[in-house]
């Protein structure tokens, strides 16, 4: 692969791509454990009410909408890491020892929004 051109803050165009791609899969991440979260406080608070025996109509939503919350937040955390890996390779850099990749990934995301915006 050949160097393109790189930008104002040292990073290829390539690379500042997969951090927005990384970026936007954290948001999608955030808003799958809320949606998670959410399903599951609706059905344990609809499921204490339940009688017993076969659930209702709503429970079985319930939980078809927490497997489908959980299968979201799967998938937005593989696609994640997919782009923090390719972030990774594509800038050359090194995860430092001790550091999971989502961390050293989060760190960059937030300092290069606080170089876009200006702001901490």
């Amino acid at each position: 692969m050949t160097p393109g051109p790189h930008l104002p803050n040292g990073l290829p165009a390539d690379a500042l791509a997969l951090l927005a791609q990384a970026a936007e899969a954290r948001n999608a991440m955030d808003k799958a454990a809320r949606d998670t979260a959410l399903a599951a406080d609706e059905l344990r608070r609809y499921a204490k009410f339940s009688r017993p025996g076969q659930p209702s109509a709503h429970i079985v939503q319930l939980r078809q909408k927490q497997a489908t919350a959980r299968i979201e937040s799967a998938r937005s955390r593989q696609a994640f890491l997919v782009a923090a890996n390719g972030f990774v390779h594509a800038s050359g850099l090194a995860v430092p020892k001790g550091m999971s990749l989502e961390a050293y990934v989060l760190e960059w995301i937030r300092r290069s929004a606080e170089d876009i915006t200006g702001r901490k």
